[in-house]
Parts: C-alpha cells; structure tokens; sequence
C-alpha cells in the first residue's frame, strides 16, 4: 500500500488508517507506544527514552522484551505501508503532515501566525478540525498526561488565536454562543474570557461583557486567590470607557484646506490643547460675526486631534439664531456618539448631563461647542473631570465661564488678509496688482468672512483684473467700508455675492432662508419655487457656487443636502421681507413635508393607532418613490423636528400636530423616546394656546403611551396616570368628534382600569373600543381594542375569552400586513398559552414573535417575548437566560414596567433552583417597582413569589407577603388564587381562627 494511503491519529484517540479502514490496536499500551513515536515522528527514540516514557521510574525487568513485543504488534498491524525502522539502540517512525493529524495542525497554526485575519480564520478552523477529542485519549502510559496537557494547550491556544481573528473580522456576534461554551469549559483562560467581553461589547451588549468578567474575577480570586492579568484590566477598562478605536466618536467637520494666517492664536491654541500633563482646559475663542472663529477653532481642533484618542465631539449651538440649540439635545447627540443607545438616554437634563460626564470621565476627549449664545447654554457640556478639553466659539465674551482660557479674535492683519486673498483668488494675480489688492482688503476691513468672499468673485471671474472689483467696491452702494461696523460689514459683504446671481437664484435664496432648518433637501427648494426637482438643483448649485449656500453632501435616500451660513441666512430673511411678496413659502414647504411624511408614516409598521390628519394643503414632491421610509425618517429627522416647532410658532398648528403625528411610528420602533416627549410637548402647548382639540388629544395619546410605559419620573401609579390622561384624551376626541380616535383613547381607559382591577368597567371600555373602530372602519383599531379585551378577560382569570379575542386581533393584524403588530398579538397569546399550562403553543407563537421584532431590530418589544419564553420555559436552564436578556434590555432602556417584571421571572428562576436568598433579593425588588406602577395583580403574583421564597428562611415575612397578596387577589376577584393563598397562609401557621384570625405565635 503506497504511504500516502496510511493516516495517523492522535488528537483524539490513538488511530491508524490502512486506506478507508481502520487497523486496530488491541491494547492501550500499544497505543501509547505508537503515540510516542508519533510525537517523536522521523526521529530515533532510544530504548531507554521509550522505557522512560512508558513506565516512569518503574520499569518492569521484562521491559525491554514488552517494548519489543509491543514495536512486533505495531509492525504488523500497519504491514508494510509502515515505516518504522529499528535503529542503533532505538527506533524511527516516519511520518510527514499527511500523514499525522499533530503535524497537520502545527503546520496550518505556523502559517496562520502573521497572517491577516482574513486568511488566520481559515487556516485555524481546518487545524482545529482535525481534533476528535482528547489527544491520546485511549494510550496509557507514563507520559502521556503530561503530553495530553501540552497538546491541549496547543489546542485552546489556536481557538484563542480564532477567536481574536473572528473579533478582528468583525464576527463578533457569531462567534458569541462558541465564546460562551469555551469559556465555561476553561475558566482559567483568561485570554478566552477577554474575548468573549469584547465580543460581548461589540455586540451592544455592555452589561453582559460586564458580568463576564466579574465571573473570571470572581472564579479566579475564590479558587486562585489571584486577580486577572493586564489584558483583562484593560479590556475592562476599554468597555467601561467604550475607548475601542472603533467606538471613538470622530464628529469634527473637514478642516479648512485653504487655511490662512493666525500663526499666533495657532500657537496659543496648540500650547492650551497639548498640556503636557497639566489638568486640561476649557478655551475659548470670541470676537465679531465673521471674523473666523469657527475657522480658526476647526483647524485647532484637527491639528490637537491625535492628543485626543478618546474621540473629538462638535456640535453647533446656533447662539445667533432665534431658538439657540437645547443643551439636552446636544447632550444626547453626544451620548448617542459616545456609544449610549437611543433608549438608553435620560430624559431629565440633569440625568442626562450626569450620564455624559460618566462616559467622558477618564477619557480624552476633545469637544468643540461651536457658535455659543452663552454661559448657561455651555454649563451642562462641560465633562466633569480635567481629562477632556472643550473649545468654545462665540460672539458673546463668556466672562461668566469659569476658569476658561480666553483667545479674542480681532480681523486680520495686513500681511493675512493679502495671503488669504492671494490663497483664493490666486497668489499672481495679488502680486501683480498691489494697489488695487491693497484697496480691497482696505474696502472689506480685513474681516475674513469678507475677505473670503472678494477673494471668490475674483476666482469665479479670472479674467478680471483687481482694479475691477476694486472699482466696484468703491461705489457708494456696494461699497463694503462699513465692514468695520461689524454686522453691517457682513451684510454688505454678502450683498456682493447676492447681487451677482440671477433673479430665480435671489428668490429661492429669500425662500429658503425662512425656513429654520439645520440643512435642507434639494426637493424643498422644487416646492417653493413649484418648479421640477431637477431644475431647483441646478438653482441650488448656482447659489453653491455663489458662496450663498454650503452643500451638505448626500443624505442615505440619495438626496443632495444643502446649508445656509447663519449670517447669510439672516441677509437674505432681510431681502425677502423687502423683495418678496409672496406670503405663502412657509405653508409651501410644510406643505411637502406633510405630504412626505404622511406617505412614509403609512408603510412604517407599528402600534395600530388610527393615523389623525388635519386639513392643512399638501404639497406632493416628486423622485422619492423608492426611497425606504425608515431611511427617510432618519434622513430628516432633525429637520422635521426643526419643522415641526418653526409651525407651531408661526401658528401652523394644522400642519404641527399632522407632521409631529406621522413621525411617532418612527420614534417608536426606533426608540427615540426623548425627541417624541419633547415634540409631543411643544405641539400640545401650541395647541392648547390655538384651541385646536384634534390636535391636543393626537398629542396627548401619544404621550399617554410614552408615560405609561417609558418613563418613571412622574408622579403616583403609572397606571393611574394613564388613566387620568386617556380619559382626558377620550374626552378631547370626544369635543372634536372623531370617532376612530375615541376608540384608541378607550383602549388605553381600559388597560388602565384592567390594572386596577375594575374589570366590568374596563371591558365595557374595551367594547365600546371594539363597536367605535368597527363604526369607523378603523382595522387598525379593532385589533388594538380586542387585545385590549383579551387583557382584561385574562386578568380577572377568563381565558377562554381572551383567547378568542386574541385570535381575532391576530386575524386582523395580519389583514393589515402589520407584522410589527402581529409580533404583539402573538406575544399576548404567549402569554396565555403560558398562564394555560401551554407552553409548546407559547413558545411556537413567542418565537415567531421574536423573529419578526429581531427583523425591525425593536429591542424595546423584544422584552415581553423574552420575559414570557422565561415563564414558559421556568423551571429549564433556558429559562434564566431569557429573563437575564430581558433584565438587561429594560434597564438599558428605561422600561419600568417591563423591568419589575423581569425581576420577578429571575426571582422565580433562582427560587426554582433553590438560592432562595437570589430569589428574594429579584423580588423584593420587583415588589418596589409593581407598587410604583400600580398594577395590582402583578404586584400579588409577585408578592406571592416572594413568599414562596422567603418561607424557608423568615416565615414571618412570607406571612405579611401571603396575606397582603391574598387581600390583593380578593379585592379584584380572583377566588382561586384567593384560595390557594388561604392554603398557602394555612400551611405555615400552626391554627386559625374562624375569622382568619392566627391562635398562636407564628412558628417557622
């Protein structure tokens, strides 16, 4: 048989292969024999070193004749495919990388080192495939544990070499479940357990990477007595800082390619950027509109940015324009930037700006606060500590701002004005013209902004000479002398470049600009210019060109994005008072964004709340037919929200409540609670002040929802709340008569009053809910208020009927192709099937459930269906990491409700396991939470737990929990669970009295 033909094994059992079959060795010391060869492949093994090997320091008298028997047995079970020779005092096996597993592995591990990780991950996947177990599992001898251990060690060290590859591919979700198992399996790796809180991490999953390593520490303190090592603390440290390169925020704008003068505030900037150790500062830079502040500050910034490795933030605080930017929602930007998920944002400013200085503590970070309006704008963005630096531009001096270093910015000096001048419109043409260069820079009183902007007329213009525009500027009406005056400078600087565009290109620019936006799609200028698209593009280029508009690159729907400069925003609100007599621009752009988001708001799955609009004239935009409505709602979202309050306050209330209405679809299954609150708020008071009641009780349903079930701040019982706000809602409806809205606002009366316990009131709500959607033609409704019957059917223990409306609200859901909601009507059937003893129906639907909320990635859903696959898998090992995951999303995201209940199912997982003081400690503090909400059967069930557990260990406290849940149970009706706690209460207490009343001491 050719030697190709014959294979060896030893990782795993001891094997040899003749072809397809295997030859078999009939006892484990013959095995152990060829296994030591085989470590030893093409060189001699004396007598004496098999001897050793094989029996230590105890050798028989008949070794040598046993290793000569067993070498005879080997022999003729490989026949003569074998080459082992016998040598001067030993013997040779031969045997190359095709033919023994071990020296396959350590050749494709060898090429692996130094590899990328692209080519490391497959040449480690094949390597390690070639293990079927333990090396040497089945040879017995004395050597072999301690060769079982080194090749072990090969072993672990190329799946840790794997798994760092797979980190470095960007696999870190799909290497999760192989990181876990290999962990546990090996809790002394600490390199594995580093990994694995790194994947963890990458995956979104922060407090889970967090609870790994507290385990390793745990593990290797109570049976080592040691701490982890520098790779642990640091990996630690990276995700308790989130300071991955990857995560490192990089928010600045491009730096100023043609960057001119202002050596000496360069240098002032950069000796207070790099402080050499010294605690590091807040500097700021101030002076005139115009002259380069923010210039100045962006090229310091870029230039300081590798002292920087924690990342750079920047955000504009438009402290010139009417509504300066809220610090609150800067401060979320910035969390969001630094890693915080959307959900996971306080909505208290003071909570917020904590949360802030918690993530930026320790790290360094530059941040640059660019047009600030004043001290108390700037106060809640500082960091706390002194590891970060902030760079602040403004017009307003800022004395007030402690301990701040202060840069005053004046205009240019003769030699930067003539530089940045000759930078623009090209060096030759300012030396060949002095004199007349000398007079523009004179003319525009060396403010930058002016500066800049003679410099591009003349660029656009090459043929002109400098005396021409020197000429020009001369003129009494377009002379620019009063640049020195400040905002008049400015104003006439910009004057210069308005006039040189054409009449269609000044009126759209007098249009735009009375919008209050933070940049601008090009299909808003098509609409108030009611021209096609394509036309107002080529218009809006032109203005481009004309320094009268920035261009703000391409949004992720394929749109061109543009942006006024502040000053010329306010020149040209100027020219339309005076020049343009048309009165409706503003109606016509709220107009097509009305029409937008309407059109978006209806393909965007989620709660089926009836869709409420106004009469406010719709304004239809052509060329975005394809454009992804979740895309779209991303792309515009801070516009519209711009949009949305710039409507309430010109007292466009119609189009405020319509707009603000279409975007909560989108809030919601992307979580951004805080912009829904704060939009829902403003366009309430509007309302309020305009009398219109259609749009205040739109606003207040929404609310009603976010205070229900994302906020814990209010004051009372979640649930009493909402009631008092849907009967309000109810009755706002109610004055504008609309029905379909009427029947939303009874679903939330009867959730409300479901959780107090009055369930004959709640499920005539629920019906009139069902008979006012069916009235109205309102689908979407008739499915919300039959879960809203199943709710109340299942609370007061009717679960026949609850079924029955649950299937029908499924029914509905799926007529309506919202799958967001079928996702919801199938949770609510989980959690029957479980509460009915189903739990294969439960987890059939709840899985389904899952899959669909994963597809929207709506982690703020996915709560309920891992909270009850947990119940319906208690008391399974499954069960705990569905109520962990649970746990950890509702705290993440500030989901009280979802949060009390996911304590209790861990209480109930650590009570099935027997740690009752775990147990306890979940539902103690589920308890707190349920007595917050104000939901009293969960409250019962959970007190009911608590009981259960503490019986054991404090029989008096289980009483007080058995009773006050009894009288729960009985005050909302529930006779069995009544009964069962009577027994419960009974079981523990020696004797009664007919009354209920305990005959003696309590015994444990």
């Amino acid at each position: 048989m050719p030697v190709s033909h014959l294979r060896f094994r030893i990782l795993g059992g001891v094997e040899l292969w003749l072809g397809d079959t295997q030859a078999g060795l009939p006892r484990p010391r013959h095995r152990a024999v060829l296994g030591y060869l085989l470590l030893n492949a093409g060189r001699v093994v004396t007598v004496a070193a098999l001897t050793e090997a094989m029996w230590g320091g105890a050798a028989p008298t008949t070794a040598r004749a046993q290793l000569q028997a067993d070498i005879s047995t080997i022999r003729r079970t490989g026949g003569g495919a074998l080459q082992l020779t016998t040598r001067a005092g030993g013997y040779a096996l031969h045997a190359g990388p095709d033919e023994l597993d071990y020296l396959r592995f350590t050749a494709l591990t060898a090429r692996s080192r130094g590899a990328a990780a692209a080519d490391r991950v497959p040449l480690l996947r094949d390597a390690l495939a070639l293990w079927h177990g333990p090396a040497l599992a089945d040879a017995a001898g004395a050597y072999v544990d301690t060769a079982r251990l080194q090749l072990g060690e090969e072993r672990l060290a190329a799946y840790e070499d794997l798994y760092e590859a797979e980190l470095d591919l960007g696999r870190h979700r799909e290497i999760v479940p192989e990181l876990v198992r290999a962990a546990a399996d090996e809790p002394t790796r600490e390199r594995l357990w580093v990994t694995l809180m790194l994947a963890l991490h990458r995956c979104g999953r922060r407090a889970d990477a967090l609870a790994a390593g507290r385990q390793l520490r745990r593990f290797l303190a109570d049976e080592h007595g040691l701490e982890p090592g520098q790779a642990f603390v640091d990996a630690e440290r990276t995700i308790l800082r989130e300071e991955e390169g990857a995560d490192a925020p990089a928010l600045l704008p491009p730096d100023i390619v043609d960057f001119t003068g202002r050596s000496g505030e360069v240098r002032q900037l950069r000796d207070a950027l790099t402080p050499a150790g010294r605690p590091l500062p807040v500097v700021t830079i101030t002076g005139m509109g115009g002259v380069g502040k923010s210039t100045l500050a962006v090229h310091a910034a870029h230039r300081a940015r590798a002292d920087y490795p924690g990342g750079q933030l920047y955000a504009t605080l438009r402290g010139t324009e009417p509504q300066p930017a809220e610090p609150g929602d800067v401060l979320a930007r910035f969390l969001r930037a630094l890693g915080v998920d959307e959900r996971a944002i306080p909505i208290d400013l003071t909570e917020r700006a904590d949360a802030y200085r918690s993530r930026m503590a320790g790290r360094r970070v530059l941040v640059l606060l660019d047009d600030a309006a004043d001290e108390a704008q700037i106060r809640p963005l500082l960091p706390g500590d002194g590891s970060c630096s902030v760079l602040v531009t403004s017009r307003a001096a800022l004395d007030g701002l402690e301990g701040a270093r202060r840069v005053q910015l004046g205009v240019f000096s003769d030699s930067d004005a003539e530089s940045l001048l000759g930078l623009i419109a090209a060096p030759q043409r300012v030396a060949r013209e002095p004199a007349e260069s000398a007079t523009i820079l004179s003319l525009c009183g060396r403010l930058p902004l002016a500066v800049r902007i003679a410099g591009a007329r003349l660029r656009s213009r090459p043929a002109w000479p400098m005396a021409r525009l020197a000429t020009a500027l001369r003129d009494e009406q377009r002379r620019l002398d009063h640049l020195v005056a400040g905002d008049l400078a400015v104003r006439t600087s910009i004057a210069s470049s308005y006039r040189a565009i054409g009449e269609d290109g000044r009126r759209l620019a007098r249009r735009l600009s009375l919008f209050t936006l933070p940049d601008f799609p090009s299909w808003l200028a098509a609409a108030v210019l009611s021209v096609p698209v394509a036309e107002a593009e080529d218009l809006l280029e032109r203005l481009v060109d004309a320094h009268l508009l920035l261009d703000a690159g391409t949004d992720r729907t394929g749109v061109g994005r543009y942006h006024f400069h502040d000053l010329v925003r306010l020149y040209l609100r100027e020219r339309a008072a005076e020049e343009d007599p048309v009165p409706d621009v503003l109606r016509a752009g709220f107009g097509a964004y009305l029409w937008l988001a309407r059109r978006m708001a209806t393909l965007v799955p989620g709660p089926c709340y009836a869709a409420i609009h106004g009469t406010f004239p719709l304004v239809p935009v052509a060329g975005l037919d394809d454009v992804d409505p979740i895309d779209w709602f991303a792309a515009e979202r801070t516009p519209l929200l711009a949009v949305v309050r710039h409507a309430c306050d010109t007292g466009q209330v119609e189009a405020a409540f319509d707009l603000a209405g279409c975007m909560e679809k989108y809030f919601d299954i992307r979580g951004v609670y805080i912009d829904w609150r704060s939009t829902n708020d403003y366009v309430l008071a509007a309302c309020r002040a305009a009398g219109h009641r259609l749009g205040e009780a739109v606003m207040l349903r929404g609310i009603s929802e976010l205070a229900a079930w994302h906020e814990a701040d209010h004051p009372g019982a979640a649930m009493d709340r909402l009631l008092a706000d849907a009967e309000q809602t109810d009755a706002l409806f109610a004055q504008a008569g609309h029905g379909p809205g009427r029947s939303d606002a009874a679903v939330m009366i009867a959730w409300a009053l479901a959780a107090r316990g009055s369930y004959a009131e709640a499920a005539a709500h629920a019906s009139r809910a069902i008979r006012l959607a069916e009235e109205h033609d309102h689908l979407g409704g008739q499915a919300r208020a039959h879960v809203a019957s199943a709710i109340v059917h299942g609370e007061s223990l009717r679960l026949e009927a609850a079924e029955n409306h649950l299937v029908t609200a499924l029914r509905i859901a799926r007529e309506l192709g919202n799958q967001r909601y079928v996702a919801t009507v199938l949770q609510f059937l989980g959690v029957l099937h479980t509460r009915a003893g189903r739990p294969d129906l439960a987890i059939t639907a709840l899985d389904e459930s899952l899959r669909v909320l994963r597809r929207y990635q709506d982690r703020y859903a996915e709560v309920l269906t891992l909270l009850t696959l947990a119940r319906a898998y208690l008391p399974a090992p499954a069960a705990r990491g569905y109520a962990t995951e649970a746990l950890t999303i509702a705290r993440e995201y500030n989901l009280p409700h979802h949060t009390a209940d996911a304590l209790g199912v861990l209480g109930a997982v650590e009570l099935a396991d027997g740690d009752h003081r775990r147990a306890i400690a979940h539902l103690s503090a589920s308890v707190r939470l349920w007595r917050q909400r104000g939901w009293g059967a969960f409250l019962a069930d959970t007190l009911r737990t608590l009981g259960e557990a503490q019986a054991p260990i404090d029989p008096d406290a289980a009483l007080d929990a058995w009773r006050e849940a009894r009288d729960i149970h009985a005050s909302l009706g529930h006779q069995p669970k009544t009964a069962q706690l009577d027994a419960l209460i009974d079981g523990l207490t020696p004797g009664r009295s007919p009354g209920g009343r305990i005959l003696h001491d309590r015994q444990p």
